[in-house]
C-alpha cells in the first residue's frame, strides 16, 4: 500500500502538513457507477446512550479506531470511526445539562492516508472553556483518554463535533470524524415540531474511493471534493416518507464542497433554523446554500403528494450531469396522521445593536507563498490577533481577496451576520450563527457578537478543512 511517509521517502522529501496527492491511486471508476442510484436505503446514525447520568451531567464513553465499513456493497472500506460508527453516533444533549465526553484514542501512530494517530475533538458551536475546546495543539496520544466537559449553557442548537488536530483536520475528518450533537430544551420540545421517526439527521459528505473501494485523499489546497456523494455515510440512498411533514437536521459535513439545496420538484421547505438554533419565524424557501459546516433545521412537508411519488433533494450548484448532482431521493409509500405544527414564531432571536459594539476589527483573507493567509499571516499559536475583552461587543469586518468564498469560523461564539458585500443577510442567515461564508474577489461580511463567561485563546479559521490545515487559522484571547 502507498502511504503517505512511504511517497514521502520515495521522493527524498518532508512534508509539512497533511497527505500529499497520489495521482496514481485517483478513481479509475466513479463509486456511483457501482452503486444503482437511490438503491440503498438512508442509514441513520445511532443514538448513543449514557454510559451514567447524574443530577447535572451525563456521561459518555467515546472510542476512536480504525475499522471497516461497507459503503460501496460488497466492498470494506477502510475508515476512522467513533464507537465503530460512521458518521459518529448521535448525542443528544439538553441545554444547561451538562455533558462529560470521553474519548479513548485506539488510533495506531499513523493512521490512514498517512496521518498521525494524534487526536483534537472540537464540539463545534458548543460555547465552553478553552480547556474543553478542542485546541488544535491540545491533542490526544494513542493509547490516551481524555473527557471534554460541555456546560451547555446555551441555546439549543444543532452542533457537531469533529477532529481538529493541527494540519491533519482534513484527512482525518475525511476518513471518518465527525458526529452530530443535537441539543434541545423544553421550550422547543413544547413547539410540537415533527419528532421522533420524524425528525431525521441528514450529514452530506462528498468523498473520492479506489477501485478497491478505499478512500483516496489528495490535500488539494483549493478544497478537497469528492465524486461520490454520501448522505449518513450511505451513497445516494433513499428514505421512504408518509405523506406528513418531516423536520430534518441537515449538516454539510464536507470538507469542502458548498451545496444549493434545492428538491426535483420545485416544491418549497421551511428553514426553521440554522446553526445557533431555531429562528425567530419558519422562512419558505425553494433552495438554501450551506457552505462547509453549516447547518440548517429545515421542514418538508410530502402532505400533498401522491403515494408512488418520488422526489430527489438535488444539488444545483453543480451541473445536472455532476456525479453529486442527485443527493439522495425521497419515497413517499404511505399515509400517516399528523399532528405536528409549524408555529409562526419560533424562538425570538434579540438583536445586536451595531451601537453595542466597542470596536470594529477588520480580517483580510488572501493567499501569500502558497499558503492561505489571514492579514497576511499564517496560523502561530504564540500570536494572537485580537484580544476582545469579557462582556463586551465587537464587529469584525472580513474581507476576502481570493478567487474562493471561504466559510469562516469562531470557537465558543455564536454571533449574528450584519451584512454580506453590505447588504442586510437573507431571512435564512438572520439569527445567530457560527460560520459566515465570504464572498470571493472583494466580497465582505460583518458580523456582531458578544463575548461571555470564558476567557482564554479560542482559534477563528477557514471551514474549507485544507484551507485550515494550509494556515488559514488565527486565534483571539478574550481578556478579564
Amino acid at each position: 500500500m502507498i502511504t503517505r511517509r512511504n511517497l514521502l521517502k520515495s521522493l527524498g522529501t518532508l512534508g509539512a502538513v497533511g497527505t500529499v496527492g497520489v495521482p496514481g491511486m485517483l478513481l479509475s471508476r466513479n463509486a456511483e457507477a457501482a452503486v444503482t442510484s437511490f438503491s440503498l436505503p438512508l442509514k441513520i446514525p445511532p443514538v448513543l446512550t449514557p454510559s451514567r447520568t447524574d443530577a447535572t451531567t451525563d456521561y459518555y464513553d467515546m472510542d476512536i479506531g480504525e475499522t471497516t465499513a461497507e459503503i460501496i456493497p460488497g466492498l470494506q472500506t477502510k475508515v476512522i470511526s467513533f464507537n465503530g460508527s460512521v458518521p459518529g453516533p448521535t448525542i443528544r444533549a439538553r441545554a444547561g445539562r451538562a455533558v462529560a465526553m470521553t474519548y479513548y484514542n485506539g488510533l495506531p501512530d499513523t493512521t490512514l492516508g498517512g496521518a498521525p494517530g494524534k487526536a483534537v475533538i472540537h464540539l463545534h458551536g458548543a460555547h465552553c472553556p478553552v480547556t474543553d475546546d478542542g485546541y488544535p495543539t491540545d491533542e490526544l496520544l494513542p493509547g490516551d483518554t481524555r473527557t471534554y466537559t460541555y456546560p451547555n449553557n446555551q441555546l439549543p442548537a444543532p452542533l457537531w463535533y469533529h477532529d481538529h488536530t493541527m494540519d491533519y483536520t482534513g484527512p482525518h475528518v475525511w476518513y471518518g470524524m465527525a458526529g452530530l450533537y443535537l441539543m434541545t430544551d423544553d421550550y422547543e420540545d413544547a413547539l410540537n415540531l415533527p419528532k421522533g421517526a420524524y425528525e431525521i439527521p441528514l450529514v452530506l459528505q462528498d468523498r473520492n474511493f479506489d477501485a478497491s473501494g478505499q478512500l483516496v485523499y489528495t490535500k488539494n489546497m483549493n478544497g478537497e471534493t469528492g465524486n461520490t456523494q454520501l448522505v449518513n455515510g450511505t451513497i445516494q440512498p433513499y428514505l421512504n416518507v408518509a405523506k406528513r411533514k418531516y423536520r430534518f437536521r441537515v449538516c454539510n459535513g464536507s470538507n469542502a464542497r458548498f451545496y444549493k439545496l434545492a428538491l426535483s420538484n420545485g416544491q418549497s421547505f421551511q428553514v426553521i433554523g440554522m446553526e445557533g438554533g431555531l429562528l425567530s419565524a419558519p422562512v419558505t424557501v425553494t433552495s438554501l446554500t450551506l457552505a462547509p459546516a453549516e447547518r440548517a433545521d429545515i421542514i418538508i412537508n410530502f402532505g400533498s403528494l401522491a403515494v408512488g411519488t418520488t422526489v430527489e433533494l438535488r444539488n444545483t450548484l453543480v451541473a445536472s450531469t455532476s456525479s453529486v448532482y442527485r443527493i439522495m431521493q425521497f419515497k413517499v409509500n404511505s399515509t400517516a396522521t399528523d399532528t405536528s405544527v409549524v408555529p409562526s414564531t419560533l424562538r425570538p432571536v434579540a438583536k445586536i445593536a451595531r451601537s453595542q459594539a466597542v470596536r470594529t476589527r477588520n480580517f483580510t483573507l488572501s493567499m501569500s507563498m502558497g499558503m492561505w493567509t489571514i492579514n497576511g499571516k499564517t496560523w502561530d499559536e504564540n500570536r494572537v490577533d485580537a484580544t476582545p475583552r469579557l462582556n463586551e461587543t465587537e464587529i469584525w469586518k472580513f474581507t476576502n481577496q481570493s478567487p474562493i468564498d471561504h466559510p469562516m469560523h469562531l470557537h465558543d461564539i455564536m454571533f449574528q451576520i450584519l451584512t454580506i458585500n453590505g447588504a442586510a443577510p437573507a431571512a435564512t442567515h438572520a439569527g445567530w450563527k457560527d460560520v459566515v461564508i465570504v464572498p470571493r474577489m472583494m466580497g465582505t461580511a460583518e458580523i456582531i457578537m458578544k463575548f461571555t463567561d470564558f476567557t482564554g485563546k479560542f482559534p477563528f479559521h477557514c471551514h474549507i478543512l485544507e484551507h485550515e490545515d494550509m494556515m488559514m487559522m488565527s486565534q483571539f484571547e478574550v481578556l478579564p
